[in-house]
């Protein structure tokens, strides 16, 4: 019965101590970013919205056409010779 008070009491102690940790992040203001990094998150969307495709088959051809045309490259024959 001692064993399972001191249990509780670990418990009851870490619990405190995780509570005890919290409270400062609540405080942080996470949200209110300064404008430099606002403006780097704007620069980053609008960066990512025009290197977006809209078609994923052009892609991939595309992709895989310059794989292509790198492995059978005549300047890199070691290349060639795994094939």
């Amino acid at each position: 019965m001692a064993s399972l008070r001191c249990n509780y009491s670990v418990i009851f102690l870490f619990s405190v101590v995780l509570f005890a940790s919290l409270i400062p992040k609540l405080h942080a203001n996470i949200g209110d970013f300064d404008p430099y990094l606002e403006k780097r998150a704007e620069e980053a969307l609008q960066s990512s919205l025009a290197a977006y495709n809209e078609n994923p088959e052009q892609l991939t051809q595309t992709f895989n056409k310059e794989v292509g045309e790198t492995l059978f490259n005549g300047t890199r024959r070691y290349l060639r010779e795994m094939i």
